[in-house]
């Protein structure tokens, strides 16, 4: 008698076995979208720090200057940032699904469901590329 997830394990082991590491200057579409989105959030939330007379400020920039840090490190294809960058996402998109439930307008749920358009495909994009990270160099 089989194993009850040995179908699984194998596929599993094929899909990792048809896995190649990332190229010298090889960045997939996720990453790309990633460090993008990485950036337009450190320069909205500059933005909006100068939008709001500058309350704000200390806490503000720290956060832009993260996402920028985080935007470099994933463009030169840290494991580390991509997984931490991999977290916000989900967190976001956790946070928006919920305040679904709780939008006491239009303008709410409107914000709710383009965050989780917007986060949701890079999420999905950048597990392969984590995978692909991983993958030792031959």
């Amino acid at each position: 008698m089989p194993e009850p997830y040995a179908r699984s394990r194998e596929q599993a082991e094929a899909t990792r076995a048809a896995l190649r590491p990332l190229g010298t200057d090889e960045r997939p579409l996720g990453l790309k979208l990633a460090v993008a989105l990485a950036i337009v959030i450190a320069v909205a939330n500059l933005a909006l720090v100068v939008a709001d007379g500058g309350k704000g400020w200390p806490g503000g920039l720290a956060f832009a200057a993260l996402m920028l840090v985080a935007a470099r490190a994933m463009w030169g294809r840290s494991y580390l940032a991509v997984i931490a960058f991999e977290g916000l996402l989900a967190i976001s998109i956790i946070y928006a699904t919920i305040s679904l439930a709780f939008a006491s307008n239009l303008r709410a749920v409107v914000l709710a469901v383009v965050l989780i358009v917007v986060c949701t495909p890079v999420f999905w994009l950048l597990i392969r590329v984590m995978a692909r990270l991983q993958v030792p160099r031959e």
